[in-house]
């Protein structure tokens, strides 16, 4: 007799449980989206020789601390060749160039060796610009019109899933991740095309770090409160 109550009981108890989970999924997503396509992003800007000659010093490594306007090294040019007294005075007198950072920031790498030979436009160092970081997210073109500016979002960092971050919506890219890619995903020109869903970038501002050496290219996740 006790059975057959218990059994009915057990029966209900299972039901409300997958009604309860099918209620907070539905609720869930209505209210929230949720991604894991997203990385840690910043502005990370190259120091490059404007003129060609030698690269006399180099005074940074990598984890420096700079400021705009730093000079970070020095290059002394090649002399040029030209006719006349003057022009044979400037060449028999190399000039020696400054080379600065652009921003305040940090030297994330720095591919040159101080004494090597350098041409214009070489890449001598790195700086990122590591406290005004931002999350890259890729919202389904499916969900991007629940999607709005300043909306509130939870973001997680995958080198730190016990540290929950707060950010807002800051931009909405104006075209797909597709169409900065090198390689289109469809050939439009033989006529053959294969619809895939598209993917738009979402700029969400990241607030404190919290004392974690967070770094662009950082894998995160993130929860955009869409309602």
């Amino acid at each position: 007799m006790r059975r057959m109550i218990f059994v009915p009981i057990l029966v209900m108890v299972a039901m409300l449980a997958i009604a309860g989970g099918v209620f907070y999924w539905f609720y869930n997503n209505y209210n929230n989206y949720q991604t894991d396509d997203a990385q840690v992003t910043g502005h990370i800007l190259s120091v490059s020789s404007p003129q060609a000659g030698q690269l006399t010093t180099m005074s940074v490594k990598l984890g420096d601390k700079v400021t705009a306007g730093q000079t970070i090294g020095t290059i002394t040019t090649v002399p040029t060749t030209g006719t006349g007294a003057a022009a044979a005075a400037a060449a028999a007198k190399p000039a020696t160039v400054d080379v600065t950072s652009p921003i305040d920031g940090t030297i994330v790498q720095v591919p040159a060796v101080q004494g090597q030979g350098v041409t214009p436009g070489a890449t001598l160092a790195q700086v990122a610009d590591l406290s005004n970081l931002t999350i890259t997210a890729y919202v389904d073109e499916g969900a991007i019109n629940n999607v709005k500016v300043n909306q509130d979002v939870d973001v997680t960092i995958d080198a730190y899933s016990g540290t929950t971050y707060k950010g807002h919506v800051q931009n909405i890219v104006a075209a797909t991740a597709g169409s900065f890619s090198l390689l289109p995903s469809s050939d439009n020109a033989s006529g053959n095309f294969t619809k895939v869903s598209q993917r738009i970038p979402v700029i969400i501002s990241l607030g404190d770090n919290g004392g974690n050496n967070i770094v662009p290219g950082m894998s995160a996740e993130v929860t955009i409160h869409v309602h």
